[in-house]
C-alpha cells in the first residue's frame, strides 16, 4: 500500500505550501504556523510510512489524529473566516484521515489488531 503513503506525503507538502501559494501567509500568522507545522508532520509521517520497511501501526493512528486536527484547527484556532486557510486545512485533513483509516481498517486490518499475551 505504498500509494497511500505517497498520497499522505503529497497532502502534507500541499498543506505546507498552501499559505505561500495562496497568499494567506500575510493574513493570518496562526493559520500559516499551523499549516507549516502540521504539513511537515504529515509529510514526515507519510515519508516514514512510504520508505520504512517496518513501520509501527501507531503511525497510521497519528496520521488520523493529524487529519482530524487539520479539519478542526480553522475553527478551534479562530481562522475559519480566512477562506483559503480553512479550505486547504479541511481538504487536506479529510484526505489524510481517509487514507489513514483506509490503511488501518481496510488495507491491513489484521496488522493493527492489539496483541495480548
Amino acid at each position: 500500500m505504498k500509494w497511500s503513503a505517497w498520497i499522505t506525503v503529497l497532502a502534507g507538502v500541499c498543506l505546507l505550501a498552501a499559505p505561500f501559494a495562496t497568499g494567506y501567509n500575510t493574513l493570518s500568522n496562526v493559520a500559516t504556523a499551523e499549516a507549516v507545522v502540521l504539513g511537515v508532520l504529515i509529510a514526515g509521517l507519510g515519508l516514514w510510512t512510504a520508505l520504512g520497511t517496518e513501520v509501527p501501526a501507531y503511525v497510521d493512528y497519528l496520521l488520523m489524529v493529524c487529519g482530524a486536527w487539520s479539519i478542526i484547527a480553522p475553527f478551534a484556532l479562530a481562522y475559519g473566516n480566512t477562506g483559503m486557510a480553512r479550505n486547504s486545512d479541511v481538504i487536506v485533513g479529510i484526505v489524510v484521515a481517509a487514507v489513514a483509516v483506509y490503511r488501518t481498517f481496510v488495507a491491513s486490518p489484521g496488522a493493527h489488531q492489539k496483541v495480548t499475551a
